[in-house]
């Protein structure tokens, strides 16, 4: 199901269980983009659904917010252009050269390459593992992309983060939304999470000058500014 959050922005809550994140839709009057390509084609048919039971077109573009398996191994699905910064495609090609098993997933969970913390979610959205299919994306930016949707633009920015060095915020100035992907969250090593209070403290400084009204992070529902900016001062 996609929930309505300002007059132009959509998005989907999380499944805990098989780790699928937060999804979002930007309405424009030429364009539209999904804000990330989800866990495996399975997300990426459930998106599109919700998408035409609220009678929105599907997307024209999507972008992904960083490299983590459940918010861009639903690339090789999308009908729409992708998009994902220039960090972010070359680890994705990379890992598109990658052969996929039961027995290749172990070896890259003891190798560290996929965190142990994701292996029983990626069982559970993938009963085959061998129907994995990673590909990067169609463009990759550097730094900053501006998406004119019709009236509507979009601003793909990379930011310090904690999380991963290849993190990018999605951010819509007319609605005042943002969405951060995982960027506020610590690094995940294995399955512990381990945060870095300079990289949090850079992070925090750049989004109390941004002008928002509301967050959305990955793995949560929309908050607003101030709660954000509460949270992520309480990590310092």
């Amino acid at each position: 199901m996609i929930n309505k959050l300002t007059e132009n922005v959509y998005y989907t809550r999380p499944d805990e269980a098989t780790d699928r994140p937060v999804m979002g839709y930007v309405r424009g009057k030429k364009f539209s983009l999904m804000v990330e390509a989800g866990n495996s084609a399975k997300t990426v048919e459930s998106y599109s659904r919700s998408l035409s039971h609220m009678g929105l077109p599907r997307p024209d573009f999507a972008v992904v917010t960083h490299h983590h398996w459940d918010h861009c191994f639903g690339i090789d699905a999308l009908s729409a252009v992708s998009i994902a910064l220039k960090e972010t495609n070359d680890i994705l090609l990379e890992m598109s050269r990658w052969k996929w098993s039961a027995e290749d997933l172990e070896q890259y969970v003891a190798e560290d390459k996929i965190p142990l913390f994701c292996r029983p979610h990626i069982i559970e959205e993938y009963k085959d593992v061998s129907l994995i299919k990673v590909k990067p994306a169609d463009i990759a930016f550097k730094d900053e992309m501006v998406l004119e949707l019709g009236e509507q633009k979009c601003i793909f920015k990379r930011i310090t983060s904690p999380h991963t060095d290849d993190s990018a915020i999605v951010y819509i100035p007319n609605e005042k939304t943002v969405f951060f992907g995982d960027c506020l969250c610590e690094e995940l090593v294995r399955d512990q999470w381990i945060d870095n209070k300079e990289k949090l403290s850079i992070l925090t400084a750049e989004l109390e000058k941004l002008d928002f009204d509301w967050g959305l992070e990955g793995h949560f529902d929309p908050k607003p500014k101030s709660l954000i900016i509460e949270e992520l001062k309480a990590r310092l």
